[in-house]
């Protein structure tokens, strides 16, 4: 018991932050196998070892839902990880959650109805990420999925983030952050990354905050072994708050070249801009709510930068 806790502790860390460093404990524990166990893993560990040496895509969507649902999710945090192994370089492009967004074609009968990313959840996570795909011209290999308890969970692990506040701020649940490095534990990084009505960019600037965090977290997890975590904590953010599509062989294949290599992941945002308006997005027609519509050139620009990446 106390081995798979151990592996799927290092697995739940890999699946929120794409990669894990310091994992000389999971490492172990897998390298311990018995030849049994070895000799059937032979076959498909070298298939699963590409996963350290092609680009690929991975989906992180944050849904706004403590536990276990109570209703249907919206995902307020929608960031897409481009991830080049032998450039050893991070993309991390944010996309908007109030983004104006045409409905999956199997979900209605009429032609021409739209909606905000973030409530593509009720139509499923295939077609949140069909839409992100769409929007950004690209293939996205993987998701990750996880909710707010996991989101906490996960900072609390690994003994809270230091991560950067361009400007002093409030929020809505009563924290506070000065301009610079600010220590969050797990409450305080859910509040810094939810909070937009006090920023002078409103929506703008909490998706730069999504990406700051996100970069926050990888940093932190880079200079922390595994035995210093909380394990039973990740183990239980794996089992109740995590959704994936990850194969648990790509995972532990990605730790274990990381921790041989030693890498130092070269990390770059890209942000999608975008304009307030008012447009129907209901049954009823005489019913608007405010939207995002995106920049194009905002939106062209992102799209060069995961393309260069991707063919580096």
């Amino acid at each position: 018991m106390k081995k798979e806790k151990l592996i799927l502790a290092a697995v739940s860390l890999f699946l929120v932050i794409i990669s894990l460093v310091g994992v000389s404990a999971a490492i172990g524990a897998v390298q311990n196998e018995t030849s049994v166990e070895k000799t059937a893993k032979e076959s498909v560990r070298e298939k699963e070892d590409g996963i350290t040496k092609k680009t690929f895509q991975v989906f992180i969507s944050g849904l706004d839902i403590y536990g276990e649902k109570d209703r249907i999710p919206r995902s307020d945090l929608n960031l897409l990880v481009t991830v080049n192994p032998s450039e050893k370089k991070l993309l991390i492009t944010g996309i908007p959650r109030d983004l104006y967004v045409s409905l999956p074609a199997a979900s209605s009968n009429k032609e021409g109805q739209y909606t905000k990313f973030c409530c593509l959840p009720s139509y499923g996570t295939k077609s949140l990420v069909q839409e992100a795909e769409k929007l950004l011209d690209t293939k996205i290999d993987y998701y990750i999925q996880l909710n707010m308890s996991g989101f906490r969970k996960l900072v609390d692990a690994i003994g809270g983030v230091d991560v950067e506040a361009d400007q002093s701020f409030e929020t809505d649940w009563k924290t506070s952050f000065k301009k610079g490095i600010n220590h969050v534990n797990g409450k305080e990084a859910l509040t810094f990354v939810r909070e937009r009505h006090h920023h002078s960019r409103g929506a703008e600037q909490r998706n730069k905050n999504h990406q700051k965090m996100l970069k926050a977290i990888l940093k932190q997890v880079m200079k922390k072994n595994l035995m210093e975590m909380d394990i039973n904590a990740l183990y239980k953010l794996c089992k109740k708050n995590v959704r994936t599509d990850m194969k648990a062989g790509e995972i532990l294949s990605m730790m274990r070249w990381q921790k041989e290599e030693k890498i130092e992941w070269e990390m770059e945002t890209a942000s999608i801009k975008g304009k307030f308006v008012l447009e129907n997005i209901t049954e009823n027609p005489d019913v608007k709510l405010y939207v995002e519509k995106a920049d194009q050139k905002s939106l062209d620009q992102a799209i060069k930068k995961i393309k260069k990446l991707l063919n580096s």
